[in-house]
């Protein structure tokens, strides 16, 4: 698999985040399922008018060019658009060729990334933002053989053979069994549509059109079951965020997709979240997007190699009343 220089030139890769005008439309759509009256919804677009012509804060989104002061250098990195689930947040994976869409969780708890596929039966379509990954539409996917298991034990699994089965289980009870596979795959990029990686190098990484300029080839869980949350969440699987080999962010570095290990993730919250994606943030993967910042990082020392990222607390303090720093 040939990747793009982009990659090579830069080392950060921002996913894009949704442009004014849509989330505007979005933010209207979700108002007018609350059951706001024809009255507020106007107020909110005389307000939404007058609010066009102030500066944005920087710290809220990244929205369409006119709204960003000054692009990031080409190939830099990637800034992806972060939606709000059920107590969670999920980022838009484009998997395989021709592209098909996957919502999935953030967990830096975790580190394999997986998502239900064509033979996951009851898996929670009717819940999710889209349906199963189909393997047979892709023409770049593979099933991992088991001389190439990555975190996978050979084993069989029904009528599928033998193959690389791995399973996850989690602390609020949840857990899924799946085969291990492989295919191109980009995060961010548009919401509502697949891109279809011939856009060339270059550009503002900020952009979601040049979101597929970054995809590499991801090996993953094609979930085969799942139970709990899995099936009753928003999002359609797991992204594994970990500090280990495995996961997500690791992997891009290894397939020459990002320069550096580094990923950071910047949180909003919105009062609710439909299957339309409710934008909610931003994940920058190859580093961090100083233009999301209203003052510089500090940093904690990480004090563990690998596995759950993990500081030393010292100290704790709570302020009365709750408020703002």
């Amino acid at each position: 698999v040939r990747l793009d220089a982009a990659a090579a030139n830069g080392g950060v890769v921002t996913m894009p985040l949704i442009p004014h005008h849509r989330l505007v439309e979005r933010k209207r759509r979700e108002l007018r399922e609350l059951g706001l009256p024809e009255r507020q919804l106007a107020e909110f677009d005389d307000m939404v008018s007058n609010r066009s012509h102030e500066p944005i804060p920087r710290h809220r989104t990244l929205a369409s060019d006119e709204d960003i002061d000054s692009p990031l250098p080409p190939g830099h990195q990637q800034v992806g658009a972060l939606y709000q689930g059920y107590g969670t947040h999920y980022v838009d994976l484009w998997v395989g060729t021709d592209p098909q869409r996957q919502t999935l969780i953030v967990d830096t708890g975790s580190g394999i990334t997986a998502f239900p596929c064509s033979g996951c039966a009851n898996c929670g379509d009717s819940y999710h933002t889209d349906g199963y990954f189909i393997e047979a539409d892709s023409s770049t996917f593979e099933k991992l053989g088991c001389n190439d298991c990555y975190r996978g034990r050979c084993s069989n699994q029904g009528g599928l053979g033998k193959v690389c089965r791995i399973s996850m289980s989690y602390q609020e009870g949840s857990s899924w069994s799946a085969y291990e596979g492989r295919d191109l795959a980009y995060a961010g990029g548009p919401h509502d549509y697949g891109l279809d990686g011939e856009g060339g190098a270059g550009g503002d990484g900020a952009d979601p059109e040049s979101a597929s300029n970054y995809r590499f080839p991801l090996t993953f869980g094609c979930q085969v079951s799942l139970t709990g949350l899995f099936k009753t969440q928003l999002a359609d699987g797991i992204m594994g965020m970990d500090n280990a080999g495995a996961s997500f962010w690791a992997q891009m570095h290894d397939q020459g997709a990002i320069a550096d290990r580094k990923f950071s993730m910047c949180f909003n919250r919105q009062v609710t979240a439909s299957r339309d994606g409710t934008l909610a943030g931003a994940l920058t993967l190859g580093g961090t997007d100083d233009r999301l910042h209203t003052s510089p990082i500090v940093y904690s020392k990480n004090v563990r190699s690998s596995g759950f990222y993990t500081v030393r607390l010292k100290r704790m303090y709570l302020r009365e009343g709750g408020g703002v720093s």
